[in-house]
């Protein structure tokens, strides 16, 4: 799953044009590594006005891709305990959608397996403004031993269940692009954070190599310094590199990129709609009294 959550209020701004909002804290070159241990500057908060926001299935993000069909199959490996071990996260955009806080956002489902068990399932609740901002509203996670469902963790529905939404990726992202709040699942959370690292780097995976890349730190806010993703326009994350204060070190790149077929994301979908289910199980206070989300005719 993502950092944030692995995703959390808002400072006032007029309107939502981020990259004018944080052109101020990064000089125009690679973050200092120094600003990390130090703490670095507060993140940049846009204040969430649903007025602003469009179907996020047009998908204007070229560094996210919102579109439904959409899958990426990324490997590599995680640690457990103490040993490394394989690790696949598959990430499929679906057709479900739900509307958190006013706002129409759609399902990303991924699954994770360590050492060819299953370990993780979930889902983020992605909506998309104006200006391509691709936010993160809400999400749920299940997490699996030995194959066997063992507990959830990070069910929220935006503001309404003590969340702080904020931007996952920026419609633009530069050299200079402040720090920017990713968001937090409750209230009370410092919540997640990032910045650029570099942009316009060549980059190199097992599915393809990449111009134009652009590297971006992810982390709570307190830690930032937890991964590096490396996006490619009109693809998404090709490559995630662990850094110090990564906890299980997950290591994965782009292996494979999918259009699913109309029968295999109605298979998707169907998983999201069956998790949200579950949710309403286990986590009752989020899901349990909202009405279920539904696939887009």
């Amino acid at each position: 799953m993502s950092t944030l959550p692995p995703y959390r209020g808002l400072v006032a701004a007029t309107g939502l044009a981020l990259v004018g909002l944080l052109a101020t804290a990064c000089g125009g070159g690679p973050v200092d590594e120094t600003a990390i241990s130090a703490g670095g500057p507060e993140p940049t908060r846009v204040e969430f006005d649903p007025a602003d926001f469009v179907d996020p299935m047009t998908s204007t993000n070229g560094l996210h891709p919102l579109t439904p069909g959409t899958q990426w199959v990324r490997a590599g490996t995680t640690e457990v305990g103490s040993r490394q071990v394989p690790h696949q996260v598959i990430s499929t955009i679906t057709d479900v959608i739900r509307t958190i806080d006013g706002v129409p956002a759609v399902a990303m489902l991924d699954q994770s397996t360590d050492a060819g068990e299953t370990s993780q399932i979930g889902f983020d609740w992605f909506a998309l403004d104006r200006e391509g901002n691709v936010w993160i509203l809400g999400g749920y996670t299940e997490d699996y031993e030995g194959g066997v469902y063992s507990n959830a963790e990070d069910a929220w529905l935006g503001a309404e269940s003590g969340g702080d939404p904020g931007i996952l990726v920026p419609g633009t992202v530069t050299a200079d692009t402040a720090r920017w709040f990713i968001g937090a699942t409750e209230a009370g959370d410092d919540g997640s954070v990032a910045e650029p690292v570099e942009v316009g780097a060549s980059q190199c995976v097992e599915f393809g190599c990449y111009e134009d890349v652009t590297v971006i730190r992810e982390g709570e806010a307190g830690a930032i310094d937890n991964e590096f993703k490396y996006y490619a326009p009109g693809v998404g994350v090709i490559l995630n590199d662990p850094r110090d204060e990564s906890l299980h070190q997950d290591y994965f790149e782009l292996v494979n990129l999918l259009e699913l077929s109309p029968a295999g994301l109605a298979e998707a979908s169907q998983v999201v709609l069956d998790l949200e289910a579950h949710a309403a199980v286990t986590s009752p206070d989020v899901y349990g009294d909202v009405e279920p989300a539904g696939r887009v005719p």
